[in-house]
């Protein structure tokens, strides 16, 4: 039962670990692409009065939704809106192909965004999260002023941070604005070797679940390196009292960053029996251990681009 439960956590690693990578590998081409965009932009049409013809004027910013709402290309205006940031709005736009390719072809993606360091934004996102907000409802600024639009993203990534430009995973899962249980991977992109902005792919949890320890009827959980309960399937969820994140709206994101940090962190489960299982998790592969009166023998594979651990727990 042992070795087969292991073989089980093998696969589903390989599976989540596999799509992981596709995101990263795609972000990194995606970029590349944008690069181009920039180096070579005097090959394209970009035309500001194209801009204020086709643009909705939200306060001091721009928004052009397409696709039902799924493509969006806009700007916070918390950079003045003039002739130039104008030039790049429909520059990004042909980027749209790209990112549709890819929003559609990922298995984990629910939104897939640039962002210069301008507040220039564009990408896909889910139809749900927007249907119902007609253009002139989203306020850009006070976005912007919320941060959402710096919250890692850039600082993750810029050169002070990472010399080596490389692409960085949120260093912890996280709940985002609509209520979406994700990590995040960010990705820097250039102009003329500066830092021009960042990628930043959202990679849905859910989906993963489903890939792994969903698949099992074998208790299992998911653990994240930092002990956030990441999610829990139906065996374990029988047996344990342990309730994985369930989708809802947040009044604010303070309250949803405090429930991972507290609700979701095993190091403050009131049970003394879930801290050790936390605690083993980090720095074993296999052992045994007691759960409410009851002998398991736990055992974990991790997924190491998310630093995700899947584990079972098997009875003795």
């Amino acid at each position: 039962m042992k070795e087969k439960t292991r073989e089980a956590l093998a696969e589903y690693v390989r599976t989540v670990s596999g799509n992981c990578r596709e995101l990263m590998r795609e972000t990194e081409r995606l970029a590349c692409f944008v690069e181009d965009l920039l180096k070579y932009k005097d090959l394209y049409d970009t035309s500001p009065e194209s801009v204020d013809r086709r643009y909705t004027k939200i306060g001091p910013g721009l928004m052009l939704l397409e696709d039902g709402k799924l493509y969006m290309n806009a700007v916070s205006g918390s950079t003045p809106v003039d002739d130039r940031i104008k030039r790049e709005l429909h520059l990004f736009e042909n980027a749209k192909t790209r990112l549709k390719d890819a929003f559609y072809r990922l298995r984990y993606c629910d939104e897939l965004w640039f962002f210069t360091n301008e507040t220039v934004a564009s990408g896909y996102m889910e139809y749900e999260y927007i249907a119902d907000i007609p253009p002139e409802g989203i306020d850009l600024t006070a976005i912007h002023a919320m941060r959402i639009v710096r919250l890692n993203w850039f600082d993750i990534v810029n050169p002070a941070n990472n010399p080596e430009r490389r692409g960085v995973w949120s260093p912890f899962p996280f709940i985002e604005l609509y209520g979406q249980w994700i990590f995040s991977y960010h990705y820097p992109f250039f102009e003329d070797d500066k830092f021009k902005g960042a990628f930043v792919p959202h990679a849905k949890i859910e989906p993963m679940l489903e890939d792994s320890i969903y698949r099992s009827e074998e208790k299992m959980i998911a653990v994240h390196d930092d002990s956030t309960l990441i999610g829990v399937n139906a065996a374990a969820q029988k047996e344990f009292d342990l309730q994985p994140y369930k989708y809802r709206v947040w009044a604010d994101i303070t309250q949803a960053m405090n429930y991972v940090r507290n609700d979701l962190d095993l190091m403050r489960s009131e049970s003394e029996d879930f801290v050790w299982l936390a605690d083993g998790i980090k720095w074993q592969t296999e052992f045994d251990l007691t759960i409410n009166g009851k002998n398991y023998t736990v055992i974990k594979e991790r997924v190491p681009e998310i630093g995700v651990s899947l584990v079972a727990l098997i009875d003795k």
